[in-house]
């Protein structure tokens, strides 16, 4: 038993200097202003033991603190008597009803070293929340519809911001669903992903559109927005711009090389002669035989058939507010066409297992010029990707 006594003392030391820290943090959080913090840590300690005196005693005087500190600001609030001041004081309100709400059910605590009930004032503050709540959407909601008048695109963010706090406090609100969406739209940098073809080689729409075929979505922000259709009535902050500057197709090369190739095989046996022409005998008597070899021989026309195709061009970034090009990255791709095939005279038994592979090939057509170019496009996609990605931190916040 007395072993029991002397292992369990680690344990219950742990325990209380848990509770002196806990105990330390709410009174620290008491005297130096954070009265919720004070209020919120008793909170949940009173709940698991309503009747531990120190944090009864920490919540009755934070609580009192609390109320008098918001309730002096709400007056001074209201005492300017500036409409921006209402959202302020509604927080207020919203505070303080929220903080009657988590200690009421506690109620009543008892503090039996003083042998009475700790004293907590709770006031019905609902028509003062209603009023405030109104006063503020009002002014958030004629606010916003000022910063929007400005027109530029910062007062569109505050906007929006005034908007959706309206919504927060009413989910239905005259048209600030619509203003919402106003002040988002206006408040964003839109920016155009183009293809410019200064080739002079015309290209079908099929090909600008794989071209411009990425995820642009992806980059997309809360106050940035890619767009791939250019609209004539919107004005695009910034354009990006896939400039094709050369497109050239190479030649039909087709490049023919002959070559032999031999194979040494056994092709029966022939005897062995002594110095008098006789066959020579074993000492079994038999007679002494070795292999006779034979060469093989195919003759090859090996065909190498190559056409290619590049694109050249770049990548630039254009600032449409200051008419500036930002940046301009070069990007190239090819597309290689390729094809081994061969013919072969001769003994096919004479060949290398590599060049009985290339036989199998035929010569092919070339590609179409057009073709080619579609597949150099394909090349090109996830290069211009990629440029995009790299520098998206040109496009501004």
């Amino acid at each position: 038993m007395k072993h029991l006594n002397q292992s369990c003392k680690p344990l219950v030391f742990i325990l209380l200097l848990a509770f002196v820290t806990s105990c330390n943090k709410a009174m620290k959080s008491l005297n130096s202003g954070d009265y919720d913090f004070a209020i919120n840590k008793s909170v949940r300690k009173l709940v698991k033991n309503p009747h531990k005196e120190k944090y009864i005693v920490i919540l009755e005087q934070a609580f009192a603190r609390a109320n008098q500190r918001d309730n002096e600001r709400i007056e001074f609030l209201k005492k300017e008597g500036v409409p921006e001041n209402w959202p302020k004081v509604f927080d207020t309100y919203s505070r303080m009803n929220s903080r009657q709400s988590k200690v009421r059910p506690l109620t009543p605590l008892y503090i039996e070293s003083e042998a009475r009930d700790a004293v907590f004032v709770f006031v019905n503050i609902d028509d003062e929340i209603i009023q405030a709540k109104n006063n503020a959407a009002e002014f958030l909601y004629a606010n916003g519809i000022k910063l929007l008048e400005r027109g530029d695109r910062m007062s569109a963010r505050e906007a929006y911001a005034a908007f959706v706090q309206v919504k927060a406090l009413f989910s239905v609100y005259r048209d600030v669903d619509a203003k919402i969406i106003e002040a988002k739209f206006a408040g964003t940098n839109k920016v155009l992903f183009d293809m410019v073809n200064a080739t002079g080689i015309p290209l079908p729409p099929t090909f600008e559109r794989e071209l411009t075929k990425i995820s642009l979505h992806e980059l997309n922000t809360q106050w940035i927005n890619y767009y791939t259709n250019y609209d004539s009535t919107m004005f695009y902050d910034y354009t990006i711009v896939v400039n094709m500057l050369v497109i050239d197709v190479g030649p039909e090369e087709v490049i023919e090389k002959q070559y032999t190739e031999e194979k040494e095989v056994e092709d029966g046996v022939e005897y062995v002669f002594d110095a008098n022409g006789n066959v020579m005998k074993d000492t079994s008597g038999n007679d002494i035989t070795v292999p006779k070899f034979k060469t093989l021989k195919a003759y090859i026309t090996e065909t190498h058939q190559k056409k290619i195709a590049r694109i050249s061009g770049s990548v630039d970034y254009y600032d449409n507010n200051s008419r500036q090009m930002l940046k301009s990255i070069p990007i190239t791709a090819d597309a290689i066409f390729e094809h081994h095939s061969a013919k072969v005279n001769g003994d096919l038994n004479a060949l290398k297992p590599a060049t009985k592979k290339i036989i199998k090939n035929k010569r092919i057509p070339f590609p179409l010029d057009f073709d080619l170019i579609l597949q150099a496009g394909h090349t090109l996609n996830p290069l211009v990707k990629t440029a995009v990605w790299d520098n998206k931190n040109l496009i501004r916040y």
